[in-house]
């Protein structure tokens, strides 16, 4: 436990230097390291780290993704994604014996997903900027408050498995625990914002049922990533962050949370 709070201690540090320089390239710059270092842990949980090659092209095209909104790179999405897909066919058909269409199926799907998904704090930013603090820290609660919820009422009130074959720790008092906290906790931070911008006035009853929303795909990521930790036969994806393994094991709510905080802002009126 001790390790888990200083691990969550330090993580919350260097999330608020990024939060300081939210406005710049350190985003977009935090975004890709930690896309790389998600797609690294779970192409080796996938045992698909032996061929170097297809390994270096996966990881170079993931660390480019969040900078695909950039001058220089936004009018040529389009190519980089050519590119990459042309690269991973070349692969196969130049080590043939040896890259089979599933690997790089699985590869193409992790280098998309993962940094996509990441990558669409970079458009929340930049869809509001002027309230882009407010709407990621509210991405990132909505994806670990819920967590953090439905360990406490899981541990005390817990009875029913939610999923006992995929997570056989979380179970459905949990799961409403979670809801419930995420949705509390976004009341209070719309009080918390409106209390420090005045011409801000903001609808809560929305704003807690996307709580309640982002926990339930927050939970959909952790059972998906629980999923192939099972088939891998792994406990965590990683050690860098101890007491919460890697940096999947932390981020894997955020890559359902953070689309759906987009789309919403999108196609509504949140803020």
């Amino acid at each position: 436990m001790a390790k888990r709070v200083i691990s969550a201690f330090v993580g919350l540090i260097i999330l608020g230097i990024i939060l300081v320089f939210y406005n710049t390239i350190v985003l977009n710059i935090a975004i890709a390291l930690i896309a790389v270092i998600a797609t690294y842990e779970l192409l080796l949980a996938t045992n698909y780290l032996d061929n170097k090659l297809i390994s270096a092209v996966s990881l170079l095209f993931v660390a480019t993704v969040p900078f695909l909104q950039t001058r220089f790179l936004a009018n040529n999405i389009g190519a980089v994604m050519f590119a990459f897909i042309a690269a991973l066919f070349l692969i196969m058909i130049l080590h043939s014996e040896s890259v089979r269409i599933e690997q790089v199926g699985l590869v193409f799907m992790v280098s998309t997903l993962i940094p996509f998904s990441l990558s669409t704090l970079i458009l929340i930013r930049n869809a509001s900027p002027k309230h882009a603090v407010f709407l990621l820290l509210l991405t990132m609660a909505g994806a670990w408050i819920g967590d953090t919820g439905a360990f406490f009422v899981g541990s005390f009130l817990g009875k029913n498995k939610l999923a006992p074959k995929i997570s056989p720790n979380k179970t459905i008092e949990g799961l409403i625990g979670g809801v419930l906290s995420t949705s509390i906790f976004f009341i209070i931070m719309g009080l918390i914002y409106m209390r420090l911008n005045s011409d801000i006035n903001l609808n809560l009853i929305p704003l807690a049922i996307l709580g309640g929303v982002c926990t339930l795909f927050g939970v959909m990521g952790d059972l998906s990533a629980s999923i192939i930790k099972r088939q891998c036969n792994i406990k965590d994806f990683g050690s860098i962050m101890p007491g919460h393994g890697g940096v999947l094991d932390r981020f894997d709510s955020i890559l359902f949370v953070a689309p759906l905080m987009y789309i919403t802002l999108r196609v509504s009126q949140v803020i």
